[in-house]
């Protein structure tokens, strides 16, 4: 059953991150080029936040089959396209893209937790969450701008709701289990560390807004920028899989995370120097590089609790995501609206440079089965309970 699912929610998250790769990839330029200013645009964010904060709480105590809630998350998402062809006010649109994040991903998360065996959970979290999206991103950008450049963003979103309804259809292959436990907060050292770790790591995502933007600005049209993407896609894509599944190999995950956030910041300090495409695509190695040793904490985090906790702790992990990232809309909106892209990037680098101690203090005292990394001998164990 678990090997049955495992294969069916492989062929649904491809077809779902290509059409969300088809589609979001030129999400924010869409909301610029429709008139919506910087403020605008991170108004419309902050509804979103709130709602991916708020909602899947609301829900995993109020609805016992979460993991089916997957399958409402498709569908949310193919009906907020629909609705951002029809309407360009910031609140409407904020609140239906919360809601298509919102009812996906927490359920999406805990299917990846449930399915996987932690003696090679950093594997299937980086088949899920990085390989396939990464491979669905070489192919989505160039296909989006050159669907742009030939039409419109009308007919991007519309080959993207078909999609989607493809998906939704092939998602009810999957075999969900009813959730045992609601939820519930963790009173433990380790969920307050991973908590704090998560806000840090939610205001230092450059990608809403400020990537977008510079990317745009230096690249001149969108089918340059699609171009740029697929490149950059492409040289990301190589290293996750050969850096990334080492975190199970190695059985050191927090030390993978330390070299992650080390070049994270050495990432945030150089890319708002580029000016041109080239250095973008140049730097992807290095992004590349931190992404996939910076993935070892999202395994991690599953290591730290029981099964019966991941459904708990994978809501929580996204309100501590909401808070950090509308900390980071304050910025966005003084430096972005006055492009000054080295302030933001570097003050976005300084504080992702703050996951390290408590990444170091993860192992030091309190329960060490559950706050360091586990050994092979420990994952065995786990993977048999």
């Amino acid at each position: 059953m678990q090997t049955g699912s495992l294969k069916a929610l492989a062929v649904v998250t491809s077809i779902f991150f290509f059409t969300s790769s088809l589609s979001g990839s030129f999400l924010t330029i869409y909301f610029k080029e429709s008139g919506l200013t910087v403020l605008e645009i991170a108004t419309l964010l902050l509804f979103t936040f709130v709602v991916i904060g708020f909602i899947p709480a609301i829900l995993l105590r109020s609805v016992r089959d979460f993991e089916r809630i997957m399958i409402v998350g498709i569908f949310t998402t193919m009906l907020f396209y629909i609705i951002a062809i029809f309407t360009k006010n910031p609140v409407v649109l904020g609140l239906s893209y919360g809601v298509s994040i919102a009812t996906f991903w927490p359920s999406f998360n805990l299917l990846q937790f449930r399915l996987s065996e932690a003696k090679i959970r950093a594997r299937t979290v980086s088949l899920f969450s990085v390989i396939i999206p990464s491979v669905a991103s070489i192919v989505g950008p160039m296909t989006a701008s050159l669907i742009i450049e030939s039409f419109d963003f009308t007919a991007l979103f519309m080959t993207a709701v078909g999609l989607y309804l493809v998906a939704f259809v092939l998602c009810m292959r999957i075999r969900f289990q009813p959730e045992s436990q609601r939820l519930s907060l963790p009173k433990t050292r380790a969920f307050a560390i991973f908590f704090i770790t998560f806000v840090i790591l939610g205001f230092s995502e450059t990608y809403w807004v400020a990537n977008a933007f510079l990317f745009f600005a230096i690249s001149g049209t969108i089918l340059n920028m699609g171009l740029v993407m697929t490149s950059s896609a492409i040289v990301v894509t190589a290293i996750y899989f050969l850096v990334s599944w080492l975190s199970d190999i190695a059985g050191d995950r927090v030390t993978f995370t330390v070299i992650g956030t080390a070049l994270n910041f050495i990432w945030y300090l150089a890319i708002p120097f580029s000016s041109t495409t080239y250095h973008i695509v140049a730097l992807s190695l290095l992004s590349g590089f931190a992404g996939a040793f910076t993935l070892s904490w999202f395994a991690h985090y599953a290591d730290c609790f029981g099964k019966e906790q991941h459904a708990s702790i994978l809501v929580l992990m996204e309100t501590g995501l909401m808070i950090g990232r509308i900390l980071n809309l304050v910025p966005t909106v003084l430096f972005i609206s006055n492009g000054e892209y080295v302030s933001y990037y570097w003050l976005s680098g300084i504080v992702l440079l703050l996951l390290i101690p408590f990444c170091i203090g993860s192992t030091r005292g309190g329960n060490t089965s559950q706050l360091q990394a586990l050994s092979p001998s420990t994952q065995q164990l786990r993977s048999q309970s």
